[in-house]
């Protein structure tokens, strides 16, 4: 008898993560060497011609390859976006094809690992793809759930990315305990209250022990934009004068700081927009500079610098980042002092929802037994000291930060199709 197989697929704002299973078990997929993680990354190399994925794509573009880099895809989910196309070489692909592309690929992976076609899933979605638009948020979904269709899954399962946090914890435990899941990903913060228990686990209806749902559209994007607009962007001008004494216009920096808008900027109408401020600027060298990494198309490379010093400040209290590949002599020194000012407002609007959570829940922050955190961002400076503050009677407890929703899709897809 042939093992039926079937996937658990958490698609990333930042990275993405795959479980499969059959009735001997589930396991993480190497989706990238060894890694069981992949950046949600495209690269299209119109120098070879050739479609990169992953970290093997983000190396291409650093390098130095012709083409298009594409990164936080699922930010374009429920947004005007998902309805046009980006010009791509000589060709224009719409972004709903570019995602399937990228679906299409995990699914790949996934049946190179198992030797045999898969077409179950349950995928994992955030509590809100849109804040506050419903109708949004529904469209989200059911572009996704199509996106997926497209390319060959027939039995389409949606689970929210926190709840499928909370079955990874689940099995680690030994008694029944009242949960609020942290799920902290790149693009949305995801929280849910839910009941676990050992014997719970084969239950096959869990409605009754989801207690609470919610979320917010920040994450580690938002963080990458934040410490940018803090440190490297005032390298090129921004919150700079005009001769008139109005502002340096906002919107540039803020699309050279979010991964997936970086493209709209390496535009000849954008260039021009940018080269039109120089005759009112009396200090003219940081346009310049902004507008040499327009012309060289180097965005990506400096938000991609800025994740780093975001991350290397979980655990040093300062780093320099290198960007003398872009103009000799630049560097920049970025400190957790200045980490904090970018992002501790976004963190306390992070944690006020988590205590939304419990509120709806029907509870109070001392009946919560534990704090699951998964989510790389949840290994920022002061994120945890936070959520202690608001649940100082509560056991934080870490999952594995990229891979413990994918663990749980698993699991979730294990219950629905076996």
């Amino acid at each position: 008898m042939v093992d039926k197989y079937f996937c658990g697929i958490d698609f990333g704002t930042s990275n993405s993560a795959m479980s499969v299973g059959s009735a001997n078990g589930t396991s993480l997929v190497p989706l990238e060497e060894s890694h069981v993680t992949i950046p949600s990354a495209i690269f299209f190399n119109t120098e070879e011609n050739q479609t990169s994925f992953g970290r093997k794509g983000m190396k291409e573009y650093l390098v130095g390859y012709e083409g298009r880099l594409l990164r936080s895809l699922k930010s374009v989910l429920g947004s005007e976006l998902i309805s046009e196309a980006t010009q791509v070489g000589r060709r224009k692909l719409p972004f709903r094809d570019i995602i399937g592309m990228f679906i299409g690929h995990i699914k790949k992976q996934g049946e190179i690992h198992v030797g045999a076609e898969i077409s179950d899933v349950v995928m994992g979605r955030p509590v809100h793809f849109v804040d506050g638009d419903e109708a949004a948020d529904c469209r989200a979904q059911t572009e996704l759930e199509a996106i997926a269709r497209a390319q060959g899954f027939k039995n389409i399962h949606f689970e929210y990315e926190p709840l499928a946090a909370a079955r990874d914890y689940e099995s680690t435990i030994g008694k029944e305990e009242i949960v609020l899941v942290f799920d902290i990903g790149g693009g949305t913060s995801d929280f849910s209250v839910v009941r676990l228990s050992p014997s719970a686990k084969k239950k096959a209806d869990r409605q009754k022990d989801i207690l609470a749902n919610e979320g917010i559209h920040i994450g580690g994007t938002n963080f990458d934009q934040k410490l940018s607009l803090e440190t490297v962007m005032k390298d090129l001008g921004y919150q700079t004068k005009l001769k008139s004494g109005l502002d340096m216009p906002r919107a540039p920096y803020l699309e050279l700081s979010t991964w997936h808008l970086i493209n709209f900027l390496y535009t000849q109408k954008a260039i021009s927009e940018m080269k039109s401020l120089l005759p009112l600027l009396e200090e003219r060298s940081m346009i310049e500079r902004f507008i040499r990494i327009q012309e060289t198309q180097r965005g990506h490379e400096i938000v991609g610098k800025v994740e780093e010093a975001k991350i290397a400040l979980s655990e040093n209290k300062k780093h320099r980042i290198d960007l003398s590949d872009i103009e000799q002599g630049w560097h920049k020194e970025i400190t957790v002092q200045s980490l904090h000012k970018a992002i501790d407002g976004e963190i306390d609007r992070i944690v006020a929802v988590a205590k939304d959570t419990v509120d709806k829940a029907g509870l109070k922050s001392d009946q919560i037994n534990a704090i699951f955190m998964t989510g790389g961002s949840t290994g920022l400076p002061g994120f945890e000291l936070n959520i202690r503050k608001a649940f100082a009677s509560s056991q934080i407890q870490y999952g594995d930060r990229f891979s413990s929703v994918a663990k749980g899709l698993g699991l979730a897809a294990a219950d629905q199709f076996l």
